[in-house]
């Protein structure tokens, strides 16, 4: 899912739950995945308290698939790549300290609409107009949360009404950290843009006290840089091959796109009726409502993630997850 190469890469907030055993809960070809960084991730994409088992295993295989991709882009050597050696070279100049520092903190929910950083003058045009007429929605009363779910990309979160981990400052990128500290509770944000695409952010909670410990638990430096150094450096592994393997491909390849929106054509009738009656000139010449590009990357990405659970060996202890320490 998109979600992990998204909003995994833009906050930094929570620290895992070590207990006094650290048991393996999967294996993805070879690499073990321990308990505690899945209780991490679990709960820092989860809203609320209560964990079922339902929701386990939804996460569980969006886990898998997320850990899949992480070791394709490394086979594939993308950790090689400046940025990503920026980061690694980022963590190690980090002088030793004993806590996280205290910055005040946040909670928010956010619409996102991705745009590649390859994207053309023509896909952000379209984006751009998706994007103002959800705020233009939300100024007439609608319900953020529902548009939320229908709208947003990032999937992992508009399951939950587009509602996000608290986190302080110098934990996401700074366009986002800036709109999201300067709203006041309640406020919804007008469209805005940051490395990922256009985002509207809804503040739920704001304490601007500096005592996150209430919110975000604790955390010696040491299990801090590793497990914020592992984190980044997997979703920016993730978003670079995805952007080659799913969104630059689907992009590109207008006969596939085509044949899909031929397969799949009675799906768009209500789109084509509305563009009729908007007098938008109806899909010609390998354009077509975005809509359509989102699903056929959808398509792709669920072929890519087939071919590489058959690539790759994913053992996964589902007995070690019918309990999660989650705060």
């Amino acid at each position: 899912m998109k979600f992990y190469a998204l909003i995994a890469a833009m906050l930094l907030s929570g620290s895992i739950a070590f207990a006094h055993t650290d048991p393996i809960v999967m294996i993805i070809d070879g690499q073990s995945v321990k308990k505690s960084e899945f209780e991490y991730f679990y709960q820092k994409n989860h809203l609320g308290n209560t964990v079922d088992s339902k929701s386990v295993k939804v996460f569980t295989d969006g886990f898998v698939d997320y850990k899949l991709k992480v070791q394709a882009a490394k086979d594939a050597h993308l950790d090689t790549l400046p940025n990503i050696r920026r980061v690694l070279k980022r963590y190690d100049d980090v002088e030793s300290c004993e806590l996280m520092p205290d910055k005040g903190s946040v909670h928010v929910a956010h619409i996102l609409l991705r745009l590649g950083q390859k994207a053309s003058y023509q896909e952000q045009e379209v984006v751009e107009r998706r994007i103002d007429s959800i705020y233009q929605a939300l100024c007439k009363g609608a319900d953020f949360a529902d548009l939320a779910k229908k709208c947003s990309d990032d999937k992992g979160s508009a399951v939950n009404g587009g509602t996000l981990a608290w986190f302080t400052k110098g934990q996401t990128v700074q366009a986002f950290e800036k709109v999201a500290f300067s709203l006041r509770k309640g406020e919804i944000s007008r469209p805005f843009m940051s490395e990922f695409g256009y985002h509207i952010v809804k503040l739920l909670d704001k304490h601007d006290d500096g005592n996150q410990k209430k919110y975000v638990a604790d955390a010696k430096v040491e299990n801090w840089r590793g497990t914020y150094q592992q984190e980044e450096v997997e979703n920016l592994l993730l978003n670079e091959i995805c952007q080659r393997n799913i969104w630059d491909k689907a992009a590109a390849d207008k006969k596939g796109l085509a044949a899909f929106y031929a397969k799949n054509k009675k799906k768009y009738k209500w789109e084509m009726k509305r563009l009729k009656k908007m007098k938008v000139n109806l899909p010609r010449n390998g354009e077509y409502p975005d809509v359509v590009l989102a699903d056929y990357q959808d398509s792709l990405e669920k072929q890519w993630v087939a071919q590489l659970k058959k690539k790759y060996k994913v053992v996964v202890f589902y007995s070690m997850l019918t309990t999660l320490n989650i705060h």
